[in-house]
């Protein structure tokens, strides 16, 4: 593999961020709003905001649906060389892993991405010998306009990591990065073109933290004091290699002017692919920035602001009162507030009906029903009807349309899982690659693993119990789909059973894998089994029927009301 020069590509890759940049741009202003109003927190204005309040129909929308597609899926891995001794390691690694890198909080993190932004990213990388995961803001992510959005890998020019924000300290102290460099990057920081770099990366710093200030938090931009604060960025580069006719991907790692760090991701990684999953529930050709859940419930929660601020400014006003005066019927009378007691009397200089007149304010309370027809429009584009919310509709009057209803929200919240389930599954691909090829690079991991009998053992996992040379296959599954294939199987066996009612095999496969279903666990199965054998062998009168395992009742699923 050829070395490019990487100081030559400095130019592009600035003008190939500025680029991606402007083409993200435009949906700043839209995710900072969805992240507001999930968080009830609204800008008073004079027109149409006037009061601080929220209706939480962004945050009702996406707890309705995080709650429907919540489960974290099962992964299962199979060495391709059937060696089944590392493929019980392996899969007991990802266990491991799944617990101390905190993945089943990532996964609802992830989740919650999508449906506020339309867009999610997760990193994989290697810290202290570990392998572990980072969810990444789709602000910080920038990405080739031009690439496809459901093949990154194979027709992405470039990708660039923003908003990594280091010390100039903190650089001295990281191998990884070119020390010479980094003596380079304080010099010119000392300079004058060097102070205003500084002051853009602090007013960056001041973009990103605006979030989290728009949210109530106070400090966000307090200066560290004695301390530079420098920008760095991770430039994910596609460079053709004329030696091998191929184009690999490179890492370029850089701050201001200077190129801190730049291989091939496959001497970083051994192996040659961007350590990066994204998906999103409503993918899309041409825009790597699709609309989320928030975004379709975004200007209908807008207008219930503007709707439910007038109509508590009404209440208010017509509760407080104002009234027109006759300013000419004493010069010398300066109406004034009175507070309201029972038996109050108050002097007016002359006929209550001449001096004063009360301002009229109508009721708006008609305003409600309006209300509730924007918020059930939403309810329709985003699935999470009432019904799916745990409210009871007074409109169905009947169990079965109450069935048919959510039965037909779940089917579209569904469709989210299906674009997450195959994010998943990518994700567990690559974190099975970067195992394989990283195995010396890891630290052994001692892992517990308790039998069926309740009994709890340890073992060392060094990278020689589980490294394949042939690899990994990975499939991922949820367990509700796995009780789904497990229940028709079951019917199946049973119509199959049924032509061989006195086959005592057909009879064992039955009962086995009905006790598997009920997660039996193994020793019991076989316990079960040979004393279902020992029944059938152990003198049966001439005649009689052959003893069979009475199979419980197979209730057939409902779709709809009608048979699966």
């Amino acid at each position: 593999m050829q070395t490019p020069n990487y100081e030559s590509l400095k130019t592009q890759l600035d003008a190939n961020e500025q680029a991606d940049f402007r083409f993200q741009e435009r949906r700043h202003a839209d995710w900072t709003e969805n992240a507001q109003l999930y968080r009830d927190k609204v800008i008073i204005n004079r027109l149409t905001q006037r009061q601080s309040v929220n209706v939480p129909l962004i945050k009702g929308s996406i707890k309705t649906i995080l709650a429907n597609i919540d489960e974290f899926p099962d992964v299962e891995f199979e060495e391709l060389d059937n060696n089944k001794d590392k493929e019980i390691v392996f899969n007991e690694l990802w266990k491991d892993f799944v617990i101390r890198d905190k993945m089943e909080v990532k996964d609802m993190v992830d989740k919650k991405q999508d449906l506020l932004y339309g867009k999610t990213w997760t990193k994989l990388n290697i810290v202290g010998g570990r392998l572990c995961t980072e969810i990444k803001e789709p602000f910080d992510i920038l990405v080739d306009r031009y690439a496809d959005p459901s093949d990154l890998d194979g027709t992405a020019d470039h990708l660039t990591e923003r908003g990594i924000y280091r010390t100039l300290t903190q650089l001295s102290e990281n191998p990884s990065f070119d020390q010479a460099a980094v003596s380079r990057l304080k010099m010119f920081y000392a300079t004058q073109q060097g102070l205003v770099i500084a002051e853009e990366t602090t007013r960056q710093m001041q973009d990103k933290n605006e979030r989290l200030e728009l949210l109530g938090v106070p400090d966000m931009n307090l200066p560290q004091l004695g301390t530079t604060v420098v920008e760095l960025k991770a430039c994910f580069q596609k460079i053709w290699d004329a030696t091998d006719d191929r184009a690999y991907w490179h890492i370029i790692v850089y701050a201001g002017p200077e190129i801190l760090m730049a291989k091939p991701i496959q001497k970083a990684l051994n192996i040659d692919m961007l350590p990066l999953v994204t998906w999103s529930d409503d993918p899309e050709r041409n825009d790597h920035y699709p609309d989320g859940v928030a975004d379709i419930a975004r200007n209908p929660n807008k207008l219930l602001n503007a709707m439910i601020s007038a109509l508590a400014e009404n209440r208010i006003l017509r509760n407080m009162g104002m009234n027109f005066y006759n300013a000419k019927a004493d010069e010398n009378w300066v109406p004034q507030s009175f507070e309201p007691v029972p038996f109050g009397w108050y002097p007016l200089p002359g006929p209550p009906k001449e001096v004063f007149q009360k301002v009229d304010i109508p009721d708006m309370s008609e305003s409600l029903d309006e209300m509730q027809y924007v918020q059930k429009l939403v309810e329709s584009a985003t699935a999470a009807t009432a019904a799916t919310k745990g409210e009871t509709d007074q409109n169905k009057v009947t169990l079965g349309e109450v069935e048919l209803a959510v039965s037909a929200a779940k089917e579209r919240i569904s469709s989210i899982a299906k674009f997450y389930m195959l994010a998943q599954k990518e994700k567990a691909e690559k974190w099975a690659k970067l195992m394989n090829a990283n195995a010396d690079k890891l630290e052994a991991v001692k892992l517990y693993k308790k039998s069926h009998k309740g009994n709890m053992y340890s073992k060392m996992a060094y990278a020689s119990t589980w490294k394949s040379d042939k690899g990994y296959n990975c499939r991922v599954v949820s367990t509700a789909e796995r009780q789904k294939q497990g229940l028709k199987s079951l019917q199946k066996l049973q119509a199959v059973k049924a032509n061989f009612p006195d086959n005592p095999v057909m009879a064992k496969v039955y009962g086995k894998k009905l006790l598997e279903f009920a997660d039996v666990n193994p020793d019991d199965v076989k316990a079960v089994l040979d004393y279902e054998e020992q029944k059938m062998t152990s003198g049966v009168p001439a005649g009689m029927p052959t003893p069979q395992i009475a199979p419980p009742k197979v209730l057939t699923p409902q779709l709809n009301g009608q048979p699966a």
